[in-house]
């Protein structure tokens, strides 16, 4: 079923039915020419559900024009205004929380408690905060006579991936309309349905025509002809180094302004003198959330050499309790991946890590048994990991850890910082100093020390092939902004 007003209202559980339609211009409107149907497909059990319709290069143009037709009044509009509507969108989408939580669920395979306290949370937060941020920041600056003007960057296409589908969608789209910028997303065509509710709130909001836009479709068509699309003023794109490099070559050759959030290895360093018990328990949550589908996960255990047959025995019992289950039972921790082919990438990274010398403890590249049909893969530990095997230097976006013994803290530097990746990272002591100084040192984008979690208003993004360009309350409004200085004649002494 179809609709000109966005998802459907049901909260049961069922299939979502998303509009099979772009929102360009304030409408829902069919796609341009015959489009081919991309199929939705329910990880947990490998069943179609529905689908959706490949966006032309004739629809980004569409979409582009209508965000750069409004682009003039919605700059124009105050801070204080546009604070009020990104409010308007945060109750709307919290009056719809259950349901979004539920498509969650239903198009990528979270656990529906992880939907509903992480996912749409985040999303929800991010416009309220940025809302609140936005308040108190100048759109001005006087250097004598001269006024520097922050200013909105123009129009701007986001490409957003599946992993967090609503929530990645607000951090894009939350400070480009705080900034004064006119927007295009294209989201992921497997889990299109954060940026399709995202669009129906915006419309019953009474956001203006244009401002917010969707394009649905796959990445090498669509998500290709928004990222080299020439009125396009910047370019928000989150996802793999691979794709990033293809999408800042488009972007580039038409001068477009890029931010890239792009993949990590992130290491979490267990220095000698750490408590180990919540050092373990703690990497081994944050590799597993999600499934191991977080850009930021702590896939790399850094262990001094005579402690790693306690770290495996604690991780290895920590991830025991991971049990794959349906991903609709409140009590599942650990879901599907987002669709059989992650299932058989990431399968194919665990058979590779007992091929090149590490020893696996726990799970294992095979089906769990009793949900064969579905995209599940065992939560899975290996130790004695070589720092150069595959799973121990290419992102997996799986539940995999690898433990990777070290003899000297030197050492342990080296391998945490060797890769070409930076995202994040974690560091572990009983000296906070010293846990301090070894953070500072890496070349990542977020460290936490001694499991301090991670601010929601601080900046995140990579160093080295993780990206470049930062979101995330005060910095993520910048990187949608530019200055206009003007230089007025200074008054002759003696004027008034």
């Amino acid at each position: 079923m179809t609709t000109a007003s966005g998802p459907r209202k049901e909260t049961d559980g069922a299939a979502p039915a998303y509009p099979e339609q772009h929102y360009i211009g304030g409408r829902w409107c069919a796609p341009d020419g015959a489009a081919t149907t991309l199929p939705l497909v329910n990880p947990a059990d490998g069943t179609r559900w529905g689908g959706i319709p490949t966006g032309s290069a004739a629809d980004v143009d569409r979409a582009v024009e209508a965000a750069a037709g409004a682009l003039r009044s919605w700059s124009a509009t105050s801070p204080r205004e546009r604070g009020r509507l990104l409010l308007r969108l945060a109750d709307g989408l919290d009056a719809r929380a259950e349901r979004m939580a539920r498509d969650i669920t239903h198009e990528m395979g979270t656990p529906l408690g992880e939907s509903r306290r992480l996912q749409v949370p985040l999303g929800i937060r991010t416009f309220r905060r940025t809302a609140e941020i936005l308040s108190g920041m100048s759109a001005r600056e006087d250097l004598g006579a001269t006024v520097v003007h922050h200013t909105a960057v123009g129009t701007v296409g986001c490409l957003t991936p599946w992993n967090y589908p609503l929530y990645l969608v607000a951090t894009k789209v939350a400070p480009a309309l705080a900034a004064g910028c006119t927007v295009v997303i294209k989201p992921s065509e497997l889990a299109p349905g954060g940026a399709l509710h995202l669009a129906d709130v915006a419309h019953r909001a009474g956001l203006p025509p244009g401002v917010l836009n969707v394009v649905l479709g796959d990445g090498p068509e669509t998500g290709r002809a928004l990222a080299g699309h020439p009125r396009l003023d910047a370019l928000s794109f989150t996802g793999s180094a691979a794709v990033g490099r293809r999408v800042a070559a488009e972007a580039g050759a038409a001068l477009t302004r890029v931010t890239l959030e792009l993949g990590g290895k992130s290491p979490s360093v267990l220095l000698p003198d750490a408590d180990l018990e919540p050092a373990v328990r703690a990497t081994v949550q944050k590799a597993f959330q999600n499934a191991g589908q977080t850009c930021a996960a702590l896939t790399r255990l850094l262990v001094p050499r005579a402690q790693l047959p306690d770290a495996a025995d604690l991780a290895s019992g920590c991830a025991r309790r991971y049990l794959p289950g349906p991903p609709s039972d409140p009590g599942t921790v650990l879901g599907p991946l987002a669709s059989e082919a992650q299932r058989t990438r990431v399968a194919a990274y665990i058979r590779s890590g007992t091929a090149q010398g590490a020893r696996l403890i726990t799970g294992g590249p095979d089906r769990v048994r009793g949900l064969e049909a579905g995209a599940f893969v065992h939560p899975t530990v290996f130790t004695d990991v070589p720092p150069d095997a595959a799973i121990a230097t290419e992102e997996i976006f799986g539940p995999v850890l690898s433990l990777i013994p070290y003899d000297t803290e030197d050492e342990a530097r080296r391998i945490a910082d060797g890769l070409g990746s930076g995202l994040s990272a974690a560091v572990w002591s009983r000296d906070e100093e010293r846990a301090y100084r070894l953070a500072r040192g890496l070349r990542v984008g977020s460290v936490s020390v001694n499991g301090a979690p991670t601010h929601p208003d601080a900046p995140f993004g990579g160093f080295k092939e993780s990206g470049f360009g930062r979101e995330r309350g005060r910095a993520g409004i910048e990187e949608f902004r530019t200055t206009q200085a003007v230089h007025r004649t200074p008054p002759r002494v003696g004027d008034e």
